[in-house]
């Protein structure tokens, strides 16, 4: 097939065989051989020459598709061991992709643009339960205490501030930081109970010796959040990157408080129990890289 193809290509059968690295009489017998096999003559002889009958000619033209897809082929496996291609599952926080994730995938898009890349968000213990269960390949999240350790191996990245944010123009906007008791008279769109952001903002009240907000819209969305808050007076509190995100883009803006806001530290999470394909040694190794080049900076 390779021989049809450049012969197509060459138009002389010397040439073909030297672009293949052939000497004529091995490709003429192979053309004899190829003959044989189809019991029908696929070349007629015009002097030294050869030319495609109509035979020929359709074998040609499959032939070189068949080629090209052997190539395509080839290249694929070869991109597959090397990780430059393949699907790679990622779940992270909220915190990690403003900060890491949105330049390191745009980074793997122009480096490795066949490595098909999937972020999804969620707290860190439904990641987690994702990243067991085959369903992600890494994450970017927190550890949970009562997860056993040698399920996973972690890179600590940093710790999660969070950020008191409301709509544009909201009557809290201008004044001094206010005081618990004050944000407790607010109406609230929180994360769910039990995540590590609620947990956090469920403490803020209890250690001030109160209970928590009596006015409180519960929702994973971020988009949901954010289209509560610009249509209402409510509050929340975010991730710290995501809110700066949004308030460079108009959308909230950013309290200031008097209190500390912040969680416990996040990092790179890979499991342990199963091998590392290749395009996710790819995105861990542009992960390292990209926070590596962040250390030497600081």
């Amino acid at each position: 097939m390779q021989l049809l193809v450049a012969l197509g290509e060459q138009g002389a059968l010397n040439r073909a065989a030297e672009s293949l690295g052939l000497s004529q009489p091995a490709a003429s017998k192979l053309l004899i051989d190829l003959e044989t096999a189809m019991k029908q003559p696929l070349f007629d002889r015009v002097g030294r020459g050869l030319v495609p009958n109509l035979y020929g000619e359709i074998l040609m033209r499959r032939a070189s598709v068949v080629v090209s897809e052997l190539d395509g082929a080839r290249d694929e496996f070869n991109a597959m061991q090397d990780g430059r291609h393949g699907r790679v599952a990622i779940g992270s926080i909220d915190a990690p992709i403003a900060l890491l994730l949105a330049d390191v995938v745009a980074a793997l898009q122009d480096s490795h643009p066949r490595i098909d890349i999937e972020v999804r968000t969620g707290s860190s213990g439904r990641l987690l339960d994702q990243l067991f269960n085959g369903h992600l390949d890494l994450m970017v999240g927190r550890p949970l205490a009562h997860v056993d350790r040698s399920l996973f191996s972690y890179r600590e990245i940093d710790r999660e501030s969070l950020a008191l944010v409301a709509r544009v123009g909201h009557p809290l906007a201008t004044r001094p930081p206010p005081s618990v008791a004050e944000l407790r008279r607010q109406t609230w769109i929180l994360q769910a109970r039990g995540s590590t952001l609620r947990q956090r903002v469920d403490a803020l009240f209890w250690e001030a010796g109160l209970g928590p907000p009596e006015h409180i819209v519960n929702t994973d969305s971020l988009l949901m959040t954010l289209a509560y808050l610009a249509r209402t007076d409510a509050m929340t509190i975010i991730s710290e990157p995501v809110a700066l995100q949004q308030a460079s883009f108009g959308q909230v803006v950013v309290i200031p408080t008097r209190f500390d806001l912040t969680l416990s530290g996040y990092g790179l999470i890979l499991p342990t129990q199963r091998p590392v394909p290749p395009a996710v040694t790819t995105v861990v190794k542009a992960l390292h890289q990209h926070l590596d080049a962040r250390s030497s900076a600081a």
